[in-house]
């Protein structure tokens, strides 16, 4: 987990350079820095990436809000990654081929929230919950909000992804709550002592708000991986 740590710190050492003020992070920044080292971007193309934003949204002169959250910054690490993912296969034979283009990213988007709607319909069927109606209408309002998510980013003229990652995280702030009340007090505990155990070592390195940021954080991806639950983050749905 050292590795983590220092990618973690290198991340926020450099956004908050960028951004030109020292502030600590907020829970959904570090929450997205995890969702990035989890699926395999390169410190080097996170850096990057932030760096690629900020010029581009220093360059639009009718921008006059200040880039607040990491979240700004997703689409253009991730685009930074594909490109770099091509050219390490040797498939890229004119700069033009990689360039991210606003439809482009809209096609991107909607198919891969789209995705995670069709996982979510699918565990809906499952017999195994047929009787737990509270999860199976949670479930089923989520999915309908990610449908009005998709529909909004295929046909509004803008896209907001600070605003866009803010409504995904609060669907599955929902879905969190929702398992929550399946698990028994037994399940809960064991599953909050395994994670203590695991980032024990690390505690006298880390302020008091990192760790108790990072154990819900792994409480929350074990609790959805253990349903089977899609991950509603523009950092996840890209590499899912």
């Amino acid at each position: 987990m050292e590795n983590y740590f220092n990618y973690f710190t290198e991340i926020e050492e450099h956004f908050q350079k960028c951004r030109g003020k020292i502030q600590p992070l907020s829970p959904l920044d570090w929450s997205l820095i995890e969702s990035l080292q989890e699926v395999g971007i390169p410190l080097k193309i996170v850096l990057r990436g932030i760096d690629m934003a900020f010029e581009r949204h220093s360059k639009n002169k009718g921008r006059t809000r200040k880039i607040n959250s990491l979240s700004y910054c997703t689409q253009t690490i991730i685009a930074e990654h594909e490109k770099q993912k091509l050219n390490d296969q040797g498939k890229i034979e004119s700069p033009k081929l990689i360039e991210s283009t606003e439809l482009t990213d809209r096609q991107n988007l909607s198919e891969l929230l789209a995705k995670s709607r069709q996982d979510l319909t699918v565990l809906v069927s499952n017999p195994k919950y047929s009787n737990e109606r509270r999860f199976i209408k949670v479930l089923k309002e989520v999915t309908a909000s990610i449908e009005s998510i998709i529909l909004e980013v295929k046909n509004e003229s803008s896209i907001n992804y600070e605003e866009l990652e803010l409504r995904l995280s609060t669907l599955e702030d929902r879905i969190m709550a929702s398992i929550f009340s399946l698990m028994s007090e037994k399940t809960a505990f064991e599953l909050k002592k395994e994670i203590s155990q695991e980032i024990s070592r690390h505690k006298r390195t880390l302020n008091p708000e990192y760790i108790v940021m990072l154990e819900n954080k792994m409480m929350r991806k074990k609790m959805l991986e253990s349903f089977s639950i899609p991950r509603l983050s523009l950092f996840y749905l890209p590499m899912n």
